[in-house]
C-alpha cells in the first residue's frame, strides 16, 4: 500500500508541475498580447469619436480599388487587416509602370554625383507606399489614421514618420544619398537606408534629425539634416498612432444629412421631368445614365431643343442623397467664382462659356442636395438660367 500511495503521489506531482508550466505559458502569452496592444493616442470630437462607434479605415490600390484594411474599436484598440495582393499583376492589368523604388527613401535626382538615368538593381521592383489610412463616415473621408511623432530639443527637431511599403519580392536595400541644393551646391540632407524587406507589406520608420537654424551668422558650421530608414512594427513602443480630422465640420454635417436621406425614386424623377420649357421641347429623357466622371446613377438626363434646333439645352439633374461627394465639384466652382465678391454680386449659379463648343456651361445646387449640370447652345448664362427656373426643380423635394 505504501508503494501505491507513493506512486500516486508522484504522478499527482508530475501533473501539478505540467499544469503550472501550462498556466505560466498562457500567462506569458497573455502578457505578450497586452504588451503588443496597439491603441490610438487621441480622440476626435462628437460622432467622429471611436468611443461612439468603431471606425473602419481604407486604402486605395493603384488601380483605384478601395479596400478596408482595419478598424479602430470603441476602446481605441487598432486592428490591422491589410490584405496581400499581387502588386505587379495590378500594374500590368492597367498598363502602369511602377514608381521608382528609391523614391520612397528620399533617393532622387538631388543626390550628389548621381546619374538619374543609370540602371540600378531596383529598376524592376514593383512597390507601393501607404501612409495615412483614410477613415470614411457618411460616405466621405473624414479623418486619417497616421503615425507621426515630433520631438524637439534645444538643437534639433526629431521627426519620426511611419508608413507601410508593399514590395513584390524580398530584398536587401542599402544605399546612401547626399542631397545637394540646386541653388548653392551645398549638401543639406544625408539620407541612408540598410534594411531587409520581406515580400508583401513592410512597416518602415523614417527618422529625420533636423538641426535648428543658428542665429549666429559668423558660424561656419554647415547644418545638415540626416534621414535614416529602418524596418519597424506598428506595435513598437515608440510608434504613436493618432487621428487627424481632414474635413471641416460643415461638410461632415452636410454629408451626415445626405447620408440619412432616402434618394428620390425613379418614378418621381420621370413624373416631374417637364416635356416643354417655353419654346423648347424634350428630345431625350433618361434615368440612371450619369454624366462623365460620375458614378451616381440617381439622376435624370434631359435634352431640350427648339423646332429648328437652333437652341439646345443638355442637362443632368442629380440627387446627392447617399452621395455627398457629388457636391465637391460645384462647391469648388462656387468658391472659385465668388471668392472675395460682395453678396450683391453673387448669383445662385455659376456659368462659363466654352469657346470650342460655343456653349454656356452652368452649375447650380439646390438645398445642398440637388445638383444641375447644364450646357446651353446659342444662349448666354442668364437665358439658360431662365429656362432652368421654369423646370421647378424644387418640386422634386416636396
Amino acid at each position: 500500500m505504501t508503494f501505491i500511495r507513493a506512486f500516486i503521489k508522484t504522478k499527482l506531482m508530475k501533473i501539478k508541475v505540467v499544469f503550472l508550466l501550462l498556466f505560466a505559458a498562457f500567462q506569458s502569452c497573455d502578457a505578450q498580447q497586452q504588451r503588443t496592444l496597439i491603441k490610438v493616442e487621441n480622440h476626435l470630437n462628437d460622432e467622429l469619436d471611436y468611443a461612439q462607434g468603431a471606425l473602419e479605415f481604407e486604402y486605395k490600390k493603384i488601380n483605384g480599388e478601395r479596400v478596408t484594411i482595419g478598424k479602430i474599436n470603441t476602446d481605441g484598440t487598432i486592428e490591422f487587416k491589410i490584405p496581400d495582393y499581387d502588386i505587379k499583376a495590378i500594374h500590368d492589368s492597367i498598363n502602369l509602370q511602377p514608381n521608382k523604388f528609391q523614391q520612397w527613401f528620399s533617393i532622387d535626382s538631388n543626390c550628389k554625383d548621381r546619374d538619374v538615368f543609370a540602371k540600378t538593381p531596383y529598376d524592376d521592383v514593383y512597390s507601393n507606399k501607404m501612409g495615412g489610412m483614410l477613415i470614411k463616415k457618411y460616405g466621405i473621408y473624414v479623418a486619417t489614421l497616421e503615425a507621426v511623432v515630433e520631438e524637439e530639443s534645444s538643437e534639433h527637431i526629431k521627426k519620426r514618420n511611419y508608413f507601410w511599403l508593399n514590395v513584390d519580392r524580398a530584398i536587401t536595400y542599402k544605399e546612401q544619398c547626399s542631397k545637394v541644393s540646386q541653388q548653392t551646391g551645398d549638401v543639406y540632407d544625408e539620407a541612408s537606408t540598410n534594411i531587409e524587406l520581406e515580400k508583401g507589406w513592410n512597416f518602415i520608420e523614417e527618422n529625420r534629425l533636423i538641426p535648428k537654424n543658428s542665429n549666429d551668422e559668423s558660424s561656419k558650421t554647415t547644418q545638415i539634416t540626416t534621414t535614416k530608414f529602418s524596418t519597424s512594427s506598428p506595435s513598437a513602443p515608440n510608434v504613436k498612432w493618432t487621428l487627424r480630422q481632414i474635413e471641416d465640420d460643415e461638410k461632415i454635417e452636410t454629408a451626415k444629412r445626405l447620408f440619412h436621406l432616402t434618394p428620390i425614386p425613379k418614378e418621381k424623377f420621370e413624373k416631374w421631368a417637364p416635356n416643354k420649357l417655353a419654346d423648347l421641347s424634350v428630345f431625350t429623357k433618361e434615368h440612371g445614365n450619369p454624366p462623365r466622371g460620375q458614378k451616381n446613377k440617381n439622376n435624370m438626363h434631359l435634352i431640350y431643343a427648339d423646332k429648328g434646333q437652333q437652341k439646345e439645352i443638355d442637362l443632368y439633374v442629380i440627387d446627392a442623397a447617399k452621395n455627398p461627394n457629388d457636391l465637391d465639384m460645384i462647391n469648388f466652382a462656387y468658391a472659385m467664382e465668388y471668392s472675395g465678391k460682395d453678396e450683391k454680386d453673387i448669383k445662385p449659379y455659376v456659368t462659363q462659356y466654352n469657346e470650342q463648343t460655343k456653349a454656356t456651361q452652368l452649375l447650380y445646387k439646390l438645398e445642398n442636395r440637388i445638383l444641375i449640370i447644364a450646357s446651353g447652345i446659342n444662349m448666354n448664362g442668364e437665358e439658360l438660367w431662365g429656362y432652368i427656373q421654369k423646370m421647378k426643380v424644387e418640386k422634386l423635394l416636396e
